[in-house]
């Protein structure tokens, strides 16, 4: 039983065509994996900036009532 032209360039075709789709999902899935350990790296990053950050609330708070009392003698100065 011999093919017919027709269905070796049909068998061709598909094998071709399975084979480019599969390349161009592998390349998909290295992007994939490079973009998961950058995003590793990133969300690593942002679990240490609230331990790198902590020291800088009570530093706010005084720089808060250091410009309250500024922003009450403007308003002093606004009013005579």
């Amino acid at each position: 039983m011999t093919m017919s032209l027709a269905a070796v360039i049909t068998i061709i075709g598909a094998a071709l065509t399975v084979l480019v789709l599969a390349a161009y999902l592998i390349s998909i899935a290295l992007i994939l994996r490079r973009v998961d350990t950058k995003l590793h790296a990133v969300t690593a990053g942002l679990h240490s900036v609230p331990d790198k950050t902590e020291p800088i609330g009570s530093i706010v708070g005084q720089i808060n009532k250091d410009l309250a009392g500024v922003d009450n003698a403007l308003r002093a100065v606004l009013t005579k």
